[in-house]
């Protein structure tokens, strides 16, 4: 830590670390807080919503441009504008069974903590959970096909 409080060093299994390997997926986060304890828990949080993103995440992308002209021959006058759009929804998604692999704490001059959290979750478990969203899609999915057969059959009866 520097004379101002700042912190200087990073733990490196923070920085530098394998995502995945056979068996396990791997998530980081950081956090500061001047309650020990919210400061663990606001970066434990922060990984799991990284871990749900990466196991259910969806990423939705939307450009716009608009370009008017006036003017004739070179004497154009040009007024353009762009747009980006970027959305990254994350679905319910279940991210449990996993374990606190690593936790390193700092107090800092400015009298918090910054917390340094790494957890990881078993690809069996991840596996488990894409299953148990595919259920739940299709059970969402049969009612509205169920719907659709009863107004059918209603209307042909009808006749």
């Amino acid at each position: 830590m520097s004379k101002k409080g700042e912190l200087t060093k990073t733990p490196k299994w923070y920085i530098k670390f394998d995502r995945e390997d056979k068996s396990w997926m791997y998530e980081t986060a950081s956090s500061v807080s001047p309650d020990l304890e919210l400061a663990i828990k606001k970066s434990t949080l922060l990984a799991k919503a990284k871990l749900a993103d990466r196991i259910n995440g969806k990423m939705n992308s939307k450009s716009l441009i608009i370009k008017n002209e006036e003017g004739l021959n070179e004497n154009l006058s040009i007024d353009a504008n762009a747009q980006d759009e970027i959305k990254n929804v994350i679905k319910d998604t279940l991210v449990r069974y996993y374990i606190v692999d690593k936790v390193d704490v700092f107090f800092t001059h400015y009298k918090s903590y910054r917390a340094y959290v790494r957890l990881k979750v078993s690809k069996d478990h991840v596996e488990a959970v894409l299953q148990e969203i595919k259920a739940d899609k299709k059970l969402v999915q049969k009612p509205k096909a169920n719907k659709l057969k009863t107004k059918i059959n209603e209307v042909l009866n009808n006749d």
